[in-house]
């Protein structure tokens, strides 16, 4: 893959070149790379393990990156350690850069930053047929606006918003609400939206047609659509056992319907939180 790592050196060369700019101001480091066929659609991967990914598509053809260390208060009890090693010495708090790098080849851009002991907050710029995995672990959410192609969004702590999509989702995290608001799907595609702890709020098309499979374990499943539910399937499930092989029948919990017909298969499952199927205005 090409790589485009952030330096002054960096900076300035590509600067003059004109093939892609970067800038660095304080402790936000920000780049625009294009893809090695605009005139395609784009793939990108970007995640952070403390901090929150914001990706808004818009009418360019490059991926326009700001990566920005999230500003924190270190007391003046922790600022001093109390190990022997560091006694009568303060911890020397400083502005790091976010160790922001980027990839592109064929098409697919990796997005990385160095975000394991700072929060580091990214916001990213694609055109709008880009199709995408994003990630975050803690400390953030995961904000996605105006894209038009597939995306799989996860975050661990924190809640997941997509707005203005036009393709398809697959949507998950752990602690957090999963919110995804659909302009127009991409008709032939499985979706999947869950939580652990959060309501699953999804609002689609009116005409959307999809077989549906909703599961809360401790709320209700609410929605503006005539579904049509049916019977859950029965399943057999093989028991592995040190004396011999056997079975369980056990019944599924989810409710199972379709919406307008029938049509690909959409997941709803939460733990702790409600579910609610909208139909758009």
């Amino acid at each position: 893959m090409k790589k485009y790592q952030i330096t002054a050196i960096l900076i300035l060369f590509l600067f003059l070149a004109g093939t892609m700019a970067f800038t660095q101001e304080g402790k936000t480091d920000r780049a625009a790379v294009p893809f090695s066929d605009p005139s395609k659609p784009g793939f990108i991967e970007a995640s952070v393990y403390n901090g929150s990914v914001i990706v808004r598509g818009y009418e360019g053809k490059e991926v326009i990156i700001e990566a920005t260390v999230r500003e924190k208060l270190v007391s003046e009890e922790k600022q001093d350690r109390e190990d022997e090693k560091a006694k009568g010495m303060r911890r020397i708090v400083g502005s790091s850069g976010t160790g922001l790098e980027v990839e592109e080849e064929d098409n697919v851009m990796e997005i990385d930053v160095s975000s394991m002991k700072q929060t580091v907050d990214l916001t990213i710029r694609v055109p709008f047929n880009t199709s995408m995995e994003i990630g975050a672990y803690n400390n953030g959410e995961v904000l996605i606006e105006n894209i038009t192609g597939a995306i799989e969004a996860d975050n661990y702590n924190g809640k997941v918003t997509l707005k203005g999509i036009s393709g398809s989702v697959v949507a998950h995290t752990y602690n957090g609400a999963v919110t995804v608001l659909f302009t127009k799907i991409d008709p032939d595609k499985p979706m999947s939206f869950s939580t652990w702890n959060g309501d699953v709020d999804v609002t689609f098309p009116a005409m959307v047609k999809a077989n549906v499979k909703m599961k809360s374990e401790m709320g209700d499943v609410y929605s503006d659509f005539d579904i049509q539910v049916r019977q859950a399937p029965e399943k057999v499930v093989e028991d592995e056992r040190e004396e011999g092989g056997g079975y369980k029948i056990s019944f599924e919990k989810a409710i199972y319907g379709s919406i307008n017909g029938g049509g690909p298969e959409y997941q709803f499952q939460t733990y702790h939180g409600d579910i609610f199927i909208r139909r758009a205005k």
